[in-house]
């Protein structure tokens, strides 16, 4: 008979998901910028609040051994890298923001 070892379960990174949902923001921003003035923008704009959102309770979900701090500081770190993901999504696809003054 073989002995079974167990181990004590290694606790997922959340920055391949991170890196995911950044990469995903960016490109739908390429697809909404040419219907910035219809439906993309608003999109955009809710596609980014969701993505805030998550890239923020990812590492509370993922890291529940580890201390509220440092989750709390990693998530709060994630949402700032999407919150530039975001940013630059907006500026590389040139989605308008203003389209009619009148």
């Amino acid at each position: 008979m073989s002995a079974t070892t167990e181990t004590a379960p290694q606790r997922q990174s959340p920055f391949p998901y991170a890196v995911g949902i950044c990469g995903g923001l960016f490109a739908f921003a390429f697809v909404a910028a040419p219907y910035s003035c219809d439906w993309g923008l608003n999109a955009y704009f809710v596609l980014g609040l969701v993505a805030m959102t998550a890239l923020f309770t990812m590492p509370l979900l993922l890291w529940r051994r580890s201390s509220l701090s440092k989750r709390l500081l990693v998530g709060f770190g994630l949402s700032v890298i999407g919150f530039a993901a975001w940013i630059a999504g907006l500026f590389a696809a040139n989605v308008q923001i203003l389209c009619r003054l009148f």
